[in-house]
């Protein structure tokens, strides 16, 4: 008999990259013909899933509205323990972990499997106090813990008494294959690429400073720094490039519906974020040949970019000034040093065999059977 695995998400309709990862790794399970696939939402605020769902994967919702964490939640409890048993579910996969809060007193009640995996890392709590104390919960009751790193799995060893397993399983990057020829680079036309939201968390803002470096270290060099993505932080970074006289390096693009003609031309990708869980954005770069710089926060970079062979990682001091100093003559390095930037770039694409989709869903079926005792 199959074993019934059901997908947990706060809506599946949504496009944000845990939707998507988490449709490719119940899509690839299906594929295998072993389990009858469930996805299961809070709520759906679209008709449809954000990224497509194989027809033969049962998909549900609570409620149409979203529902707010706290007392909200306790109604939640019962009609998934009601739609455990009413299904036979055999694992219930939290896409958040926020939701192992509802997956473990159901597990409790009906026994069924729980696995909690982290889309975020260890440190990041999302501006919420509850998100650790769930943390700590999952730690003693879930089944299994999945995290996106070897280094925050680390992260989860040193700080919390785990009494089940955990493991470190990367999403898949194969999707992200460009899907026509690249033209090949001109190492004469000098463009840096950023993308991502115009949010505190990706330090944006931060950009203006270190093109002003660049500048200032490499006077002769002619380039363009361009950043796609749109938000809240958008009149705080045309600030800082009005304040760091850079209005002729870095260019603000908005949203752009497709980034791949932006990877394809640029030279460099370059990442400023204070924190991530996997940066999707630096496989992103590997798969279209781009060398990356970024600062070497945890968690991701460096399980992403061997610093020296495909990319440099910058140790973050808390010195934003030194930082940016620092980032800004690797980048130099790069768009000045063609013999250096070949060696690069033959090299971006190493190690993207640990991020195969085909490998990865077989790392959850590992998993799976291990929690089923299968």
């Amino acid at each position: 008999m199959r074993k019934k695995i059901a997908f947990f998400s706060g809506d599946i309709t949504r496009s944000g990259g845990t939707e998507r990862v988490g449709t490719l790794i119940a899509n690839g399970l299906a594929a295998r013909g072993n389990y009858e696939l469930f996805v299961l939402s809070l709520t759906h605020s679209g008709s449809q899933p954000g990224f497509h769902l194989a027809p033969e994967i049962h998909r549900e919702a609570f409620s149409p509205h979203w529902i707010k964490p706290g007392v909200g939640y306790l109604p939640i409890i019962f009609r998934l323990k009601e739609y455990v048993r009413r299904h036979g579910i055999d694992v219930l996969i939290d896409i958040d972990g926020v939701l192992d809060v509802l997956s473990i007193p159901v597990k409790w009640m009906t026994g069924v499997r729980v696995i909690s995996w982290e889309h975020f890392n260890y440190f990041e709590n999302m501006g919420t106090g509850y998100r650790h104390m769930i943390r700590v919960l999952a730690a003693r009751f879930a089944d299994a813990i999945v995290t996106l790193t070897e280094q925050d799995r680390g992260f989860y060893m040193d700080n919390l008494k785990i009494r089940h397993e955990i493991r470190a399983i990367h999403n898949p990057a194969d999707y992200l294959v460009p899907d026509h020829t690249l033209p090949e680079r001109v190492f004469d036309k000098k463009e840096l690429l950023s993308v991502g939201g115009l949010v505190e968390a990706k330090g944006f803002v931060k950009i203006p400073m270190i093109a002003h470096f660049l500048e200032e270290q490499y006077p002769s060099l002619d380039f363009m720094w361009r950043i796609a993505g749109e938000g809240a932080q958008r009149a705080e970074i045309e600030e800082q490039i009005r304040l760091w006289g850079v209005q002729h390096r870095v260019r603000l693009l908005g949203h752009v519906s497709e980034v791949g003609a932006l990877y394809a031309q640029a030279l460099v990708y370059v990442m400023t974020s204070k924190r991530e869980g996997l940066p999707m954005v630096l496989l992103e770069a590997k798969q279209y040949g781009l060398p990356s710089v970024s600062f070497d926060i945890r968690t991701g970079p460096s399980e992403i970019i061997e610093d020296g062979v495909n990319g440099y990682l910058i140790p973050v001091t808390g010195d934003e000034k030194k930082d940016a100093s620092v980032m800004a003559d690797a980048i130099g390095r790069l768009l000045t040093d063609e013999k250096l930037y070949d060696s690069f770039a033959k090299h971006t694409k190493d190690h993207m065999e640990d991020f195969l989709l085909e490998r990865i869903v077989g790392q959850w079926e590992e998993l799976i059977g291990q929690v089923t005792g299968l």
